[in-house]
């Protein structure tokens, strides 16, 4: 272990002379830690090359050689950045250099902290302060500092311990340092014999701040409240107070400090009407909607609601709550989402056309939104007999092809080829993730078929699948072939075949449930391309081998892992829910909630007025088995259209049949 590190860290040396920029900065950065750990003949070295280079581009590493070999006064004429490690070495060497017992470096100390992100330089800083002067900080500092470590660890229960230390000495370093309410909320709400004592703390406080307000900026009591209340209603919605915690997010809402905070408040009012299966959920979104700033981060909310209506057959009120997102242009897909039920709801005779309108207006409006998922988007189209095609070469798609080979490579594509190239791709998602933002669509495109090639499918498809979420983005047919992929495409079309299945029903079930990923394990324990359980696939390889196919149990276990152990037994196991359910689409909600399960949704259903299964999958509580549902055969349906020369609406017909 020892000589990798080495070796790797030589290897960042001499990246410091690469002609890319983003080389030369990632390895700087990657340097840091080695510098100020190792041996200062390491810091010596670096320093004599970075000094030859007589660049600005590495003072924070310069800062880390300099302090690494004590050269404190040459750390304090560097000119160091408002926070980071710049900003803690330059605190650090003046620690070195300075009488004991500087208050104004203390706080200095505590302020970087307890206001800067917990990372490695943050980590190392705080060991090298407590082996410098462990008495620098106070008690209760070196207490909240060691919950806030526990808290990165996600050890709650230990945050909770330091924390409760902490509260010994009073509340004033929390007040002093709001950040210490996110640590110490997220401590209580994650630990749940401390819930109840969260719950108290936080009531105490915000009756203390109502009656002695602090000396604090309007802008610093906002930002101190607002964080009190939420975490309030945080630690009050885990313990099932959906009453109380709604209060506290809508006090909340009024000091949030941006869009995100007040659009997290308004839905965790949402969520927690839901959650206590208030009649008053419709009403609230209908009041609040005014005030949402992203409409798609209330996506899963508006989901929720209608499957509650639905199951109530609360038509009347699907359709107020319809008008209302016309009226607000809410977000294409929750609006076709609720188009498409009222639509199938008028056609049922739930809603008389002449108090909702025609069904087909509903249709239209789920077939033509253009950011409604391809699941309602087909299905209306089915009912509009229309065809939808979701593809036909965007403008984005037509310039890279023009353009391919006659532009000078963008650096960030550059920099991240590169991990492939020397057999790094394991290591390059939080690049992507750090740089994608400034990558245009030839670019992504480029870098999701490298992921794919290198058989990272999963890492892939989620690159696809951010990028097409972007407000400018037009679909292309390149873009769906590498969202929709087919690998393992012998295997699954031989299965399918063999077991008398469409092979797109096959590849949707496939994507759906691992990504074409055969090392796949979920946090359930189902494991493989088709993600099966054990027990499950014990069952099913007992009933093959009892038909004279192979047996896949050698030693009472089944490798699941092994891709045709796992795509027979699996596609095996949907060809006898589909025996068993009587069609497709209830075969796939039972593969994913349990035929038991199923069967008790659907016997509740027929006392309340047997729902045609299209309109029986949005009744389904478990939100998990209803996305399943529409995700498979939104997939299955984009599979047949690309590969197999089929229409769309042919799939869906199908698998609802």
């Amino acid at each position: 272990m020892a000589k990798d590190t080495d070796r790797a860290n030589l290897l960042f040396v001499l990246s410091l002379g690469s002609a890319s920029r983003l080389v030369r900065a990632e390895a700087s950065g990657e340097l840091m830690l080695p510098v100020l750990e190792n041996d200062p003949a390491f810091a010596g070295e670096i320093l004599k090359l970075i000094n030859a280079k007589k660049t600005t581009e590495f003072d924070s590493l310069k800062a880390a050689c300099y302090y690494r070999l004590g050269r404190f006064p040459d750390l304090a004429n560097l000119k160091n950045s408002t926070g980071g490690a710049d900003k803690i070495l330059a605190l650090l060497g003046r620690l070195k250099t300075s009488k004991k017992g500087d208050s104004d470096l203390r706080r200095e100390l505590a302020d970087f902290f307890f206001t800067n992100p917990v990372d490695a330089v943050w980590q190392w800083a705080l060991d090298e302060l407590e082996q410098q002067d462990g008495d620098c900080l106070s008690p209760a500092e070196t207490e909240a500092l060691a919950g806030r470590k526990a808290v990165i660890r996600l050890d709650y229960r230990q945050g909770v311990l330091h924390f409760r230390t902490v509260l010994e000495t009073g509340s004033g370093l929390f007040l002093r340092y709001p950040e210490l309410i996110t640590d110490i909320g997220r401590s209580f709400q994650y630990t749940l014999p401390a819930r109840e004592e969260g719950a108290r703390l936080f009531r105490q406080w915000d009756e203390f701040l109502e009656n002695a307000p602090l000396p604090l900026t309007k802008d610093e009591g906002q930002n101190l409240r607002y964080r009190l209340l939420y975490y309030a209603g945080r630690i009050a919605r885990q313990r099932e107070q959906y009453r109380e915690s709604g209060e506290y997010f809508a006090r909340a809402l009024d000091l949030a400090p941006d869009h995100l905070q007040s659009d997290a408040c308004i839905w965790y009012m949402l969520m927690n009407a839901l959650s206590a299966q208030s009649s008053n959920a419709a009403k609230l979104v209908m009041e609040t909607m005014p005030r949402w700033n992203s409409a798609p981060y209330f996506a899963d909310a508006m989901d929720r609601l209608s499957q509650q209506l639905v199951s109530q057959r609360q038509w009347a009120t699907l359709l107020e709550l319809y008008n209302t997102m016309k009226g607000e242009r809410a977000h294409g897909a929750i609006l076709a989402q609720y188009a498409w039920i009222l639509g199938r709801a008028v056609q049922e005779g739930y809603l008389k056309e002449t108090e909702a309108g025609d069904a087909d207006a509903f249709f239209r409006t789920a077939f033509e939104e253009g950011n409604a998922s391809i699941y309602y988007r087909v299905l209306a189209a089915s009912r509009l007999g229309a065809r939808f095609i979701p593809t036909g070469e965007s403008a984005i798609g037509q310039a890279e092809s023009k353009n391919r080979g006659t532009e000078k490579i963008n650096p960030e594509l550059e920099f991240l080829l590169g991990f492939f190239e020397f057999g790094g791709g394991k290591l390059i998602s939080p690049y992507i993730r750090k740089f994608e933002k400034n990558l245009g669509y030839p670019e992504l495109r480029i870098l999701a078929k490298a992921l794919a090639e290198a058989d990272r499918l999963d890492e892939s498809i989620s690159l696809v699948s951010r990028y097409m979420a972007r407000e400018d983005y037009k679909i292309s047919h390149a873009d769906l072939e590498l969202f929709y992929p087919r690998h393992f495409l012998e295997l699954i079309e031989k299965n399918a075949r063999d077991a008398g299945l469409e092979p797109e029903l096959l590849f949707g079930l496939v994507r759906t449930e691992s990504s074409f990923m055969p090392q796949a394990v979920s946090r359930s324990g189902a494991v493989g391309l088709t993600q099966l359980m054990e027990p499950t696939a014990m069952d099913m390889a007992g009933r093959i081998a009892r038909r004279g196919g192979p047996d896949y149990r050698a030693e009472g276990t089944i490798d699941l892992k092994d891709p045709e152990a796992n795509v027979h037994i699996g596609t095996f196991y949907l060809n006898y829910l589909i025996d068993q359910m009587g069609s497709p689409m209830m075969a796939l909600l039972a593969y994913n909630g349990g035929m038991g399960r199923l069967r008790r949704w659907r016997a509740g259903d027929r006392q309340t007025g047997n729902l045609p299964e299209d309109a029986f999958l949005e009744s389904i509580e478990y939100t998990e088995t209803r996305e399943y549902g529409r995700r498979v055969l939104g997939a299955a349906a984009v599979y047949g259209f690309l590969y197999y020369n089929k229409s769309m609406e042919a799939v869906v017909a199908d698998i609802y049949r």
